[in-house]
């Protein structure tokens, strides 16, 4: 039986191997697919990069960098951004794209940067910022400028209908301030005019920023002849006036007080003297030999924020003959903050690209020509920071010699609104500003 089985298997053999055609090339192995040499990867050429700067619309800056492929991650990397903001008073600080506000996006090959705003904003800003942004061997510069008012900037001015009382300007100062600044206050009782105001500087009004104290000391004696006002002072009065700082802006007060006309009078003068004598020092050791003059040098009237609320604050510009010049002092003035002591500041109230193209005097009305960078910024300040522009431009350009109104103008166009602001042309000032709060209704 076993050899039966052997002879079966052996015949099956015989006719699988030679009997039945079999294809050899399906079991053939070429030698040479196995041993034959690695192929080498694709190499691909650099990819090249285009900077181009893309309108920001309400954003800082926009750019975008367009590339033959896809930036990788180590390209992007590579990417550098370096800025410089100068701000209104002319300091400068360096930025890095971690200051900013961004977004990325990306589409195919390009990628766009779009700078929003900076991470911190201040109160206020009249800034100018320049970048620089590389990648390899392109470049490209961008540049923005920022204006956004003060929060607190707004026009306190009143009119007759406003207050209770018929009110005066009185200069009053503050020794932790070092400022000098009207309030509009009721005069002390009284028939002798120039002994109610020297009384009402003695009185502390009701107004923010004013320390509580004596104003001036004490005046015995009285006399106004020819544009001089004589006043004799006691030694016995004047022993709170010792501190030279406090005699000064004591003094400082007066003469700026006297700048305004008393109904017939005019004030060019102040002679002072202690015991009856010119040559005494107990004022403060101020020397008295000689009469003190009342100017009356035309003012610019910077925005003091105090308190959330705005208080003009006189500052005093170069006369000059000429009107346009003295405008366009006033101009550059509110296009800067203004440093003042103990590192307080006067915010801007006019952008940097606001220009002053023309300036024309008919009669008593002053019209001021403006370039379209004027209403632009008006117009994105809101409604308050016009109303405090109005007021601010107004004020100052009507301190000069003989100036009772302004128009503005933009082009040859009047202007007959400003933002949300109505315009009554010709504007002219407020009758009251920097008003004491017990007169207000």
């Amino acid at each position: 039986m076993k050899q039966l089985i052997t002879l079966i298997i052996i015949t099956l053999l015989i006719v699988t191997t030679f009997v039945i055609p079999v294809d050899s090339s399906v079991f053939s192995l070429n030698m040479a697919n196995i041993f034959a040499p690695e192929v080498e990867d694709t190499v691909l050429p650099p990819n090249k990069f285009a900077l181009s700067k893309l309108n920001a619309g309400d954003n800082l800056f926009c750019f975008a960098i367009d590339s033959t492929r896809s930036l990788t991650d180590e390209e992007r990397k590579q990417l550098t951004f370096q800025a410089t903001l100068t701000d209104y008073s002319g300091s400068s600080r360096d930025l890095t794209l971690d200051d900013f506000e961004y977004d990325i996006a990306v589409d195919a090959q390009r990628t766009t940067y779009t700078i929003k705003d900076l991470k911190t904003i201040t109160p206020y800003r009249s800034d100018d910022i320049r970048a620089t942004v590389s990648l390899k061997d392109t470049t490209i510069e961008l540049s923005a400028y920022l204006f956004s008012p003060a929060s607190g900037l707004k026009a306190n001015g009143k009119t007759a209908d406003d207050v209770t009382a018929e009110l005066v300007p009185i200069f009053y100062s503050s020794l932790e301030q070092q400022l000098n600044y009207p309030v509009y206050t009721k005069p002390a009782a009284g028939s002798n005019d120039f002994r109610r105001m020297l009384s009402s500087i003695s009185h502390t009004p009701n107004y923010y920023g004013l320390a509580e104290r004596a104003r001036f000391p004490a005046i015995s004696y009285v006399w106004y002849s020819a544009g001089v006002l004589d006043l004799k002072l006691i030694t016995s009065q004047i022993t709170e006036f010792s501190d030279p700082a406090i005699a000064q802006y004591a003094l400082d007060d007066l003469l700026k007080t006297f700048r305004y006309t008393m109904g017939n009078y005019v004030v060019n003068k102040i002679s002072l003297s202690v015991d009856g004598q010119k040559t005494s020092t107990a004022f403060g050791g101020i020397d008295i030999s000689q009469d003190f003059s009342v100017t009356r040098d035309p003012v610019v009237y910077l925005p003091l924020i105090q308190n959330e609320q705005t208080t003009w604050l006189p500052q005093a510009i170069e006369a000059s003959e000429s009107v346009d010049q003295m405008c366009r002092q006033i101009v550059a003035i509110y296009k800067r903050s203004a440093t003042l002591p103990n590192q307080k500041s006067c915010p801007p109230l006019l952008a940097k690209d606001v220009e002053l193209e023309d300036v024309q005097v008919v009669g008593n009305t002053l019209k001021l020509t403006f370039n379209g960078a004027f209403k632009q910024r008006a117009k994105q300040g809101g409604s308050q920071y016009c109303a405090a522009l109005l007021e601010g431009l107004t004020l100052s350009t009507t301190s000069l010699p003989f100036i009772e109104n302004i128009e503005l103008y933009v082009g040859t166009n009047k202007l007959t609104t400003i933002g949300d602001c109505k315009i009554d042309n010709p504007i002219s000032p407020p009758t009251y500003f920097n008003v004491d709060l017990d007169y207000l209704k």
